[in-house]
């Protein structure tokens, strides 16, 4: 299955608070092969978020592992891994 897009998510989300179930979302567009997981997490977020395209606030990767002290660092660590490797 590709990427579920945001006019598919709105969608889902009205069908969700149709009342069908996710069976019944799914066979509902054939063509889209949506994958039932999928429709379920889509549906479970509307329910939590109460939109299927909020996400999560806190999601994602953190500030300070993009920063560039810490390239430098995992420079040195991949610097140091290979030498203690080609040692052995």
């Amino acid at each position: 299955m590709g990427k579920v897009f945001v006019d598919d998510k709105m969608r889902i989300q009205t069908l969700c608070e149709q009342g069908l179930g996710y069976c019944a979302i799914t066979a509902k567009y054939p063509e889209k092969n949506w994958k039932l997981d999928t429709v379920k997490l889509i549906c479970k977020c509307i329910d939590e978020m109460g939109s299927a395209l909020t996400r999560k606030p806190g999601g994602g990767r953190r500030r300070s592992v993009r920063m560039p002290e810490m390239f430098e660092q995992v420079g040195e660590l991949i610097c140091f891994r290979l030498i203690s490797i080609q040692a052995l």
